[in-house]
């Protein structure tokens, strides 16, 4: 009878959140990630992500889908992470600028403001791709980072597709590890990550993922 009161009060507070906090997590391998701080400031701090993994899928349903409902739910957002130096940062992708082409095969992001990123692309076995650029790029170099994560998560009960770019685990070609305070670049990656990273400070609920 605990059980299964335990199991009501959790079904309880996942709906008073909006829906189901589990998450659907692909792992993918990375194209290029290229984070910069630049001498002419903030307002020019920029991310550039690639991912080409024919693997990629799209979102699958409402409760996925990034667009306002009743097409979707919501809640996206690009999430960059390095443990090694516990510097990230979340740009939330507000479901407004999201649009889908007449075959549903390509999810697009498009903010002219420059409040968020600039474009963010899904699309399904081909490549995702993210650029964003200004203040809101809140990501510090200035030490060898080691190990980046990126994590694209979509809707309330979330897809997240999630890189790994690293010289090690993920056989990237490190470029630049960040370490001069003005650039970090890699490329070519080999393989996508072991897991999705947890998200930073609490930004999201992540209760359980489905493989």
């Amino acid at each position: 009878m605990r059980k299964m009161m335990t199991g009501i009060a959790f079904a309880a507070a996942l709906a008073l959140c909006g829906g189901s906090a589990l998450a659907v997590d692909q792992l993918i391998a990375g194209k290029k990630l290229l984070i910069t701080n630049p001498g002419s400031g903030p307002s020019n701090n920029k991310i550039v992500y690639l991912s080409k993994d024919t693997t990629i899928a799209l979102p699958g349903g409402v409760t996925e889908d990034p667009r306002c409902p009743t097409n979707g739910t919501d809640n996206a957002a690009l999430v960059v992470s390095s443990s090694a130096t516990a510097e990230s940062v979340s740009i939330p992708l507000p479901c407004a600028n999201w649009t889908v082409n007449g075959a549903g095969t390509l999810y697009k992001y498009k903010d002219t403001t420059g409040a968020t990123c600039k474009i963010v692309l899904i699309k399904g076995g081909k490549l995702q791709k993210a650029v964003c650029k200004g203040t809101q790029v809140s990501y510090t170099l200035g030490a060898d980072q080691v190990s980046v994560a990126v994590k694209v998560r979509s809707g309330t009960a979330p897809r997240q597709w999630c890189t790994a770019f690293n010289a090690t685990t993920e056989g990237c070609s490190v470029v630049k590890n960040g370490s001069d305070g003005k650039k970090y670049l890699a490329k070519n990656c080999t393989s996508g990550p072991a897991a999705c990273p947890a998200s930073p400070s609490g930004a999201f609920i992540e209760v359980a993922s489905l493989f």
